[in-house]
């Protein structure tokens, strides 16, 4: 991207709940969960090798949440800056305990209905995937533990009591999910391309010995399907993949397309089986005509690129 550009991505954030002690426990919406972030201090870091991941900035005005995501990566070679026809080379060196620090800016528009997703646009950024900052939300929200304990209680679906006859509640964490918008162009790859073969995939039993002596382990199983695309003309290809996916969740954690694209490109599209949609083709959106030259990393946000993506929220521009 250029110095005076952003690409931005969009997607539907909500908020799952797990137990080691029983299944499907009751998950909190988006507000609940940044309810709980709120009260962890900004600048909480996770660290993880060379890298260490925080949140500088956190600002919440009515339904909308502005977030700054930084990383910091001491594990990324020194810059090298150079004017070739003078011959000239500098090294941006950095001390030991530096590293070279990254930002992204995020926009939460919270639903009207809390049961409902949240609109979310993450600006893309080197390093920061949208795991990456899941990441850190996951580690904030759960660090909420130590402040509001009782938020991290459910009681058991089976009404059991404890001696006193007090209803026995267990603990409980949460997990955000970031389901992707899908772009037009895996669509038209799918309608239009030539699909060569589908393949489901589950990894339920990874790991589980294959051989007598536990030497060989399963790694994953998978099902090869074939198509008559010659011989059946269907018009929806992309809303019949995607059915078949869906159908086949529970079975089957992903599925693995190859295709050849109308323009004739040899494609390998990886399918989330659960939400039919690809990391690839999230649905992104470029933010130009900026008079200046942006960075590379903020503490504080940029405000010229929080408008501009607070306007993407509006709800002409997701019709």
């Amino acid at each position: 991207m250029k110095k005076t550009e952003r690409l931005v991505s969009y997607y539907d954030l909500s908020i799952s709940a797990k137990s080691k002690t029983f299944n499907c426990p009751n998950p909190i919406s988006v507000r609940e969960a940044f309810e709980l972030i709120k009260l962890i201090p900004l600048g909480k870091v996770l660290a993880k090798g060379n890298e260490s991941l925080y949140m500088p900035y956190f600002e919440w005005t009515d339904d909308i949440i502005s977030v700054l995501i930084n990383k910091s990566d001491k594990g990324i070679s020194d810059p090298i800056f150079t004017i070739p026809k003078e011959n000239k080379r500098r090294t941006a060196e950095k001390t030991e305990e530096e590293g070279q620090d990254f930002s992204s800016h995020i926009v939460i528009k919270l639903p009207n209905k809390d049961i409902d997703p949240a609109l979310v646009i993450i600006e893309q950024c080197h390093g920061l995937s949208v795991s990456t900052i899941k990441e850190l939300l996951d580690n904030i929200i759960n660090d909420a533990k130590k402040k509001s304990p009782d938020k991290f209680k459910q009681m058991h679906p089976d009404g059991s009591v404890d001696n006193d006859g007090n209803p026995k509640k267990y603990d409980v964490i949460f997990k955000s999910k970031f389901d992707g918008h899908i772009s037009n162009e895996l669509k038209d790859d799918l309608d239009h391309g030539k699909i060569r073969s589908i393949e489901l995939i589950t990894d339920k039993d990874q790991n589980t010995d294959f051989d007598e002596e536990g030497y060989v382990k399963e790694k994953c199983k998978t099902l090869v399907l074939t198509l008559k695309d010659n011989e059946n003309n269907i018009a929806n290809k992309y809303g019949c993949i995607v059915k078949l996916c869906k159908k086949e969740k529970n079975n089957y954690s992903h599925a693995r397309i190859k295709l050849k694209t109308q323009s004739g490109l040899d494609r390998t599209v990886n399918m989330n089986t659960a939400d039919g949609l690809v990391q690839h083709y999230v649905k992104k959106e470029k933010l130009d005509n900026f008079n200046y030259n942006l960075k590379s990393s903020y503490d504080k946000p940029d405000k010229s690129i929080l408008d501009k993506m607070k306007k993407l929220l509006l709800p002409e521009h997701n019709d």
